[in-house]
């Protein structure tokens, strides 16, 4: 019996063909996963988009951080959030940010 699977890349970065357009550093949503666009591109083309690292992004003002916390990127408001509601899973929480205090949290992509 063959191979059941081959390896074809180490997942790290991956191609999406865009719905829209974007510019590096965007954090673009695909198939119930979010990514940082490592290129800039234009609705219909395939760019480069990592899946992996530890970012550092604007967070909601309201919410209080931890490190380990579950966090959602809300594509209304262009940041990531604590709610779940209506938003995408992004991943795990590497720093802390305190309630009601405008700031970046960083986040290690879906984690």
């Amino acid at each position: 019996m063959g191979k059941q699977a081959i390896e074809k890349q180490t997942g790290k970065v991956i191609d999406v063909t865009l719905d829209s357009d974007v510019s590096v550093g965007d954090v673009i949503l695909f198939v119930g996963m979010v990514g940082v666009a490592a290129t800039s591109g234009l609705t219909g083309e395939v760019i480069a988009v990592e899946i992996e690292k530890v970012w550092t992004a604007n967070a909601k003002t309201a919410d209080a951080i931890s490190i380990g916390t579950e966090l959602y990127w809300d594509d209304t408001n262009n940041e990531f959030t604590i709610a779940s509601t209506d938003n995408t899973y992004a991943g795990k929480a590497m720093s802390i940010k305190a309630a009601a205090t405008a700031g970046t949290v960083d986040i290690k992509l879906n984690a």
